[in-house]
């Protein structure tokens, strides 16, 4: 693999199979408080840590080559899943989605934020290049406006933009990370003190959970809407801190050496895409109408198979490596004959 650093693969293999059983026991939550707090408690730093590995893979930079890529990658890739799930959806009987709305369908909201940060990111790099700023101001700058975006209730679910917007200095830290060549899972100098990190922040949820409302961790609403409209900016601000150190904490538990399903990081768009479509196909079957303990002891088990499944399908969903491609074939076509 040529030298390649296997952690952040185990990361996003991790990762994707909390993001696979936290929108599986997510329809028992309303049910189940237990369930409620093991699904915020993933939510905590899933999300985080995994568009903190995206801004560190991150270029930084926009090109015409690369700006094609975000766009048949993220963009084009977005529109279609929305019209594939939401169709599908009307199929099976799930009306609650509509097509052409502002508002992205379920979990594909990420591949529109996708899109976005990796537009902003060069955009704000310029910008703070023009006034003599450097990454660690950028970062600070996107923090700030992501606490003072609370405090407009303009922005909300309408095209993810309160996510998009709360989520970004994840996205810039990661950046930054690369750009200073520092080793995310060396922070901590062991796994001892990383453990303790994460269980604190375990008794933490259990203490506060104020804190930690789903609302506030999902970065969706405003302050006012959250009933947070005094104190959302600090509890934000102290969610920051704490995500921060779950991250580092969360990648220094991780396995350094390569193992049997190491492999399986590397196909977790795959997974993320596909997996929506079954946990709405269990709504639609009724699975969750009823909670019994033997239904829910089957679903960390469904989300191992589902990942460990999907990761193995040959199925590629970046469009830009076909298209670019058949452009690359017919350029070089066109050289020879000339």
């Amino acid at each position: 693999m040529n030298g390649r650093d296997r952690v952040y693969d185990h990361a996003k293999l991790v990762l994707i199979f909390l993001v696979v059983l936290g929108h599986i026991i997510e329809p028992f939550i309303s049910k189940s408080p237990e369930l409620e707090s093991v699904f915020n408690f993933i939510y905590l730093f899933h999300m985080p840590a995994f568009i903190f590995i995206s801004g560190y893979f991150t270029k930084g930079e926009l090109t015409l080559k690369t700006g094609l890529k975000l766009f048949l990658d993220y963009l084009v890739l977005f529109i279609l899943i929305q019209l594939v799930f939401v169709a599908v959806m009307k199929g099976i009987g799930i009306d609650q989605y509509q097509f052409l709305t502002v508002q992205p369908a379920y979990i594909y909201w990420y591949l529109f934020a996708m899109f976005v940060w990796s537009l902003l990111l060069p955009a704000v790099l310029w910008l703070g290049r023009s006034v003599k700023m450097g990454i660690g101001h950028v970062l600070l700058v996107s923090m700030l406006a992501a606490l003072g975006a609370g405090y407009i209730d303009q922005i909300g679910w309408a095209w993810s933009l309160s996510r998009i917007v709360v989520f970004f200095p994840f996205f810039v830290l990661g950046y930054y990370f690369k750009r200073r060549g520092w080793i995310i899972y060396q922070v901590f100098p062991n796994r001892g003190m990383a453990l303790v990190v994460m269980l604190a922040s375990a008794l933490m949820m259990w203490t506060w959970p104020n804190l930690f409302q789903f609302d506030l961790l999902s970065g969706a609403n405003s302050y006012f809407k959250m009933g947070l409209d005094e104190t959302g900016l600090i509890l934000r601000l102290v969610l920051y801190m704490i995500q921060c150190l779950m991250i580092m904490a969360f990648f220094t538990l991780l396995p350094r050496k390569p193992f049997v399903f190491s492999h399986l990081g590397t196909k977790t768009l795959t997974i993320y895409i596909l997996h929506g479509f079954l946990v709405k196909g269990l709504v639609a079957a009724s699975y969750f109408d009823e909670l019994t303990i033997g239904r829910v002891l089957f679903l960390p088990m469904l989300a191992v198979v589902l990942v460990m499944v999907l990761g193995r399908l040959p199925i590629r969903f970046q469009l830009s490596p076909y298209i670019l491609k058949q452009t690359n074939r017919e350029k070089k076509n066109k050289e020879k004959v000339s």
